[in-house]
């Protein structure tokens, strides 16, 4: 164990002791009925986190699921213009004829 854990360690402890020792203290001093509205929004605020990070984990393994699926594809189209890239080049020059042919003009240039 180095010696920042054992640093960390105490200083957790303290800060530990120190909200029992506040909490106590408070019990004695205002009465049950605080306490009791302080455990009703302390669990408030934590069912709100939690919501929060659920949410947020879904977010995440969403994103994570689009981005596979989208490294998926770029890794389909690479692996596409590596067979079209290694065909000869006549039957090459026949096929994007074919695409180029079969593409609609979707920008015609007089007119506009």
């Amino acid at each position: 164990m180095s010696v920042e854990t054992l640093l960390a360690a105490g200083q957790t402890v303290a800060a530990l002791h120190g909200v029992v020792d506040h909490t106590v203290d408070a019990a004695l001093y205002y009465g049950p009925g605080v306490l009791a509205a302080f455990a009703v929004v302390t669990a408030w605020r934590f069912c709100r986190w939690a919501v929060r990070r659920y949410n947020q984990l879904l977010q995440d393994r969403a994103d994570r699921r689009e981005y596979t699926a989208r490294a998926f594809r770029l890794c389909r189209v690479a692996d596409n213009a590596d067979a079209i890239g290694a065909l000869p080049e006549t039957d090459l020059i026949t096929y994007l004829d074919n695409k180029y042919a079969a593409t609609p003009d979707l920008a015609p240039e007089e007119g506009r």
